[in-house]
């Protein structure tokens, strides 16, 4: 099943940006189409490109190279209790969450928002969002970027925190802030959801 949404999320987000892009008219007033082909490209159930993340399992189902320049595809695995991202605008691109397994919690502005198998969220520039599973099962989705720019921060993450090895949660979110600036995202933690707050910021243990 996963491998037919990943199929489906990526051929027709890269089909309508073929179908929108630009026609050139010579000067006889006819058009002409330049497109670009990428060969097709099938990832099985469980396969794609591991991705090294501080903070849960990424596997890259579609590089912005393999589409139309634009649009990148993951699949996250975030474990029971587990935080996704911290509250964050983007400027430089756009966010699709289609949940194949287990529930998602997404916040979107003041908005905080229950997402189950099938359902779909567009988390559009601009707007400050994040999302976490709040919940006792593993939680599976495919998200989809378009933009391009935020595979490098995808790809950059990783290797930034294992470079800086910070010694608690509030440095290594210190990284990713810088990080993210890079990219022109914008982290917010004063805008972090009370019922998000305990998986991001637990408790110290009780001595």
């Amino acid at each position: 099943m996963l491998n037919k949404i990943a199929l489906c999320s990526a051929g027709l987000l890269a089909l309508s940006a073929c179908m929108t892009q630009p026609k050139d008219h010579d000067h006889r007033g006819a058009s002409a189409d330049h497109v670009h082909a990428h060969p097709d490209k099938l990832v099985v159930a469980g396969a794609g490109e591991a991705i090294e993340n501080p903070f849960h399992p990424v596997r890259l189902l579609l590089s912005s190279e393999e589409s139309s320049g634009d649009v990148t595809v993951y699949e996250f695995e975030l474990p029971p209790r587990s935080p996704g991202s911290p509250p964050h605008t983007h400027t430089r691109e756009d966010e699709y969450f289609y949940v194949v397994s287990g529930a998602l919690s997404v916040m979107s502005g003041d908005e905080i928002l229950s997402l189950y198998p099938g359902d779909f969220a567009a988390l559009n520039r601009g707007n400050t969002h994040m999302f976490w599973n709040g919940s006792d099962e593993t939680t599976r989705l495919i998200m989809t970027t378009t933009g391009g720019s935020f595979e490098g921060f995808m790809n950059d993450a990783g290797p930034r925190i294992a470079e800086a090895k910070p010694d608690s949660a509030e440095a290594a979110g210190a990284v990713i802030g810088q990080l993210a600036a890079e990219y022109g995202i914008t982290i917010a933690m004063e805008k972090m959801p009370p019922e998000a707050a305990p998986i991001y910021m637990p408790p110290p243990p009780e001595e």
